[in-house]
């Protein structure tokens, strides 16, 4: 490298010399014959063809230059690498820039940027400008395209890419029911390369279908492995099948509620036949698409889907328990199964429960360790999250009931009353493994909750960490106080919150417990309160939640098992109620909102 560098050096300097010798010994020949025309003209063209030279010469020296940077010793196949890693990790919308950017360096760069015709391949969401189009096209040659086409382009653009679907390999469609000529075009070319295709209409729930039905699906797709359809209906006979790893069709509304798709999209028996001729599926996610066959059925048949790891179902109840009735999937197979609550003399919505119990425990039980609930009263809606590993930080910052990672389990009911949510509460705490459980989050939004969370968390003896969010969520903490002993406890007066006295609670007390009462959570030493009013009474009458709070903080250290954190966020407490807590809790943290 050293040996490079001084002859590269050794051959700049005397280029320059000569020039500028040369120019001084013809600028004195100038001088003494600048008084003979024909010489002065032929001096004159001497000098113009010297000044071209010299400004060739210092254009061409940041080149010379650049030759000696450390990255252009790099050969191009990696340089090439680097340049792709800095486009496909940028956003879609500044691909264009990327490519701008690294094409006005230098000119090696230009040089092995336009070679690399991989760089030009990706579409999406880029400028409408037609010559930029062409060129990219152009510069892309026979790579295969990535292409995201959408009513935004204009007619005249669109047609620039239907000639390259015959090298495409990834197609996004989006709205194009106001192009069907651009969309009989498409219909019409080869597709012997494409890998991944998805169409989406959300302007309609039904597309043209003189135009759409056959898109792709009458051609032969090779190596076509992931489909994604979004509010557009099809006949399930025309989906393509074998080779297919995801398949998602999500629609808004349920196919049963619009009666004119129902006879396009309703034939249980075909889409029973593309997922048996779909054995390598890795993905299904089927929202609102069930056919309506499937709320009468019964498992009549067994779709045996050996490679799926993820199941996302999402429809009338009866529909989804009576699909995932006839699944045979992986025990590891983590599940999003959305139910429509129905309530029909011949479907409960626990139905699904016992086969959720069978799938986890065939043929090594899972064992969760993270359980999230979110009770929205308001909407009538319950999410359930299990998860076999625990949040990183269980005691953290959070605004929402996320599951960490992926959960093996989210499942959710709709439209249910609050006397049928306990019931589906209790049924499924009973029959999922919950006994291993640690971790437990809760969000509630009603404070007239009436579920005996004694008997719903009767088995969750190894929980450590609990997480309460909204008002909702009193019950369970009263389920956390041990029972009363003969003891002496401090308890702060129920409407000044002035510091805590030497009082015993009554065993009338509403968040008192009974007499025989045995908590849940023996072994709880972390608690997260959030999103609570620590002045406001438990029930209209009785004491405040901060005096509940306490008791069940003393209770606990009387019975020598002690909260070691306890933490207060986004709650409304007085500072010296905060004082009270942070005396008793060694590991007591307070966001100080609300003090």
């Amino acid at each position: 490298m050293q040996n490079v560098l001084v002859s590269s050096n050794t051959q700049a300097s005397p280029a320059l010399s000569d020039v500028f010798s040369r120019l001084g010994c013809e600028l004195n020949e100038f001088q003494s014959t600048n008084q003979i025309p024909k010489a002065r003209t032929a001096a004159l063209a001497t000098a113009e063809q010297d000044t071209d030279a010299a400004k060739g010469l210092i254009l061409s020296m940041p080149t010379r230059r650049n030759m000696l940077v450390p990255i252009s010793i790099l050969p191009e196949e990696v340089l090439s690498r680097i340049f792709r890693f800095i486009a496909f990790e940028e956003l879609p919308y500044s691909l264009g820039c990327v490519h701008l950017r690294v094409t006005h360096v230098c000119r090696r760069w230009r040089q092995v940027a336009l070679d690399d015709s991989t760089l030009w391949t990706p579409f999406l969401d880029l400028p409408r400008n037609k010559d930029w189009i062409t060129k990219r096209l152009s510069r892309a040659r026979n790579a295969p395209l990535v292409l995201e086409l959408d009513k935004s382009m204009g007619k005249d653009t669109l047609s620039l890419f239907t000639p390259h679907i015959s090298h495409t390999r990834e197609l996004f469609l989006r709205n194009l029911s106001f192009h069907p000529e651009i969309v009989q075009e498409i219909s019409i070319q080869k597709a012997p390369i494409l890998e991944c295709l998805e169409l989406e209409a959300l302007d309609s729930l039904q597309m043209d279908n003189e135009h759409v039905g056959h898109l792709f699906f009458k051609g032969t797709l090779p190596n076509l492995r992931i489909l994604r359809i979004s509010q557009s209906v099809f006949p399930w006979s025309l989906f393509p099948r074998g080779q297919l790893t995801q398949l998602e069709v999500i629609l808004i509304e349920e196919v049963s509620a619009v009666p004119s798709l129902g006879s396009q999209h309703d034939d249980l028996n075909q889409l029973i036949g593309l997922l048996v001729a779909s054995p390598s599926l890795e993905v299904l996610t089927l929202h609102n698409c069930l056919p309506t066959m499937l709320s009468e059925s019964s498992a009549r048949q067994t779709i045996n889907l050996p490679r799926l790891s993820r199941l996302c179902l999402r429809g009338s109840s009866s529909r989804v328990t009576n699909l995932f009735k006839m699944l045979k999937l992986p025990s590891s197979t983590s599940l999003r199964l959305n139910c429509t609550s129905e309530n029909t003399a011949t479907h409960n919505d626990y139905h699904i429960l016992p086969i959720l119990s069978e799938h986890f425990s065939d043929p090594t039980p899972v064992k969760f360790r993270s359980f999230k609930l979110n009770l929205d009263h308001a909407h009538h809606v319950i999410d359930m999250i299990a998860s076999t590993s625990l949040p990183m930080s269980p005691i953290r910052h959070a605004t929402l009931i996320r599951a960490d990672g992926d959960p093996e389990l989210w499942l959710s009911f709709r439209r249910v009353d609050d006397l049928d949510g306990a019931d589906i509460l209790r049924r499924a705490c009973n029959v999922l493994c919950l006994a291993h459980l640690e971790f437990l989050s809760m969000w509630s939004n009603s404070p007239n909750q009436f579920i005996n969370w004694s008997e719903v968390f009767q088995h969750c003896t190894e929980v450590t960490m609990v997480d309460v969010y909204g008002c909702g969520t009193i019950g369970l903490l009263q389920a956390l106080t041990p029972p009363k002993r003969a003891d002496t406890t401090a308890r702060e007066d129920s409407d000044n919150g002035r510091g805590a006295q030497g009082q015993t609670p009554n065993d009338n007390d509403s968040y008192a417990p009974a007499r025989g009462y045995v908590p849940i959570f023996p072994k709880l030493t972390s608690l997260r309160l959030k999103s609570l009013d620590f002045n406001k009474n438990v029930v209209p009458g009785s004491g405040v939640l901060f005096n509940l709070v306490l008791n069940a903080v003393q209770r606990r250290k009387v019975n020598k098992t002690p909260l070691t954190t306890l933490c207060i966020e986004h709650c409304v407490i007085r500072g010296k109620q905060a004082k009270v807590l942070e005396k008793l809790v060694c590991g007591f943290r307070w966001d100080y909102l609300g003090g």
